[in-house]
């Protein structure tokens, strides 16, 4: 299941013309919480912050900069990773749209759907080894920490700290449409080993 906080510009606000811009950041990160509770809760916390919902420039920048504060403080048990970066305006809105409609249509967005077993269909067990945590920005400006030609620096760990570091930089002015999830979303669970194995996770990178 899963928790989100989305701030309110949509999809359908891309500006149109030529002469538009559009640029997508997307980040998986897995961080293993060795069965903790408290990590979630942490993670759950910000995500939910009444910021992530407010429109003003500043309520912006202080959400994403709790974001960043609390991955980076979790740093040390950042396990595997997955982003991606498009800079033609169709590739980010149709990158943005299949990232957020795969999330949500396989777990639980909303307090009615945490009882029902949305999430049970691809889990084997419930031991709390994993918590996976996704943030997702349609922009109309580059986001030039993801602008990295030399691919053997993908999947490094100090390449994913310099991507979340590098979120403090977004202008809040030029974000079009956003999404933080975590995974998954019910306060008592978390991911197994066996999970991760078998659930659809196999694109996620092991971090060096």
């Amino acid at each position: 299941m899963m928790n989100r906080r989305s701030w309110l510009r949509g999809v359908s606000q891309f500006i149109k013309g030529d002469e538009a811009e559009g640029y997508f950041f997307g980040l998986q990160l897995l961080i293993h919480a060795f069965g903790k509770d408290d990590l979630r809760a942490r993670l759950a916390t910000v995500i939910n912050d009444p910021d992530g919902a407010l429109e003003t420039t500043e309520a912006k920048r202080r959400y994403i900069k709790r974001i960043v504060a609390v991955l980076l403080d979790e740093q040390a048990y950042w396990s595997q990773a997955f982003w991606d970066y498009k800079q033609t305006r169709d590739e980010a809105e149709a990158e943005f749209e299949a990232w957020s409609a795969e999330i949500s249509a396989t777990t639980a967005t909303e307090g009615e759907e945490f009882d029902v077993a949305i999430d049970s269909s691809q889990r084997l067990s419930h031991t709390k080894d994993y918590v996976a945590v996704t943030i997702i920005f349609n922009l109309n400006a580059p986001f030039p920490p993801a602008e990295i030609k030399d691919e053997t620096k993908f999947w490094e760990t100090r390449t994913i700290a310099s991507l979340v570091q590098g979120l403090l930089l977004v202008n809040p002015e030029t974000i079009l449409a956003d999404g933080v999830f975590i995974v998954p979303g019910s306060p008592d669970d978390g991911l197994s080993e066996e999970d991760l194995l078998t659930g659809g996770w196999s694109y996620l990178r092991v971090l060096v």
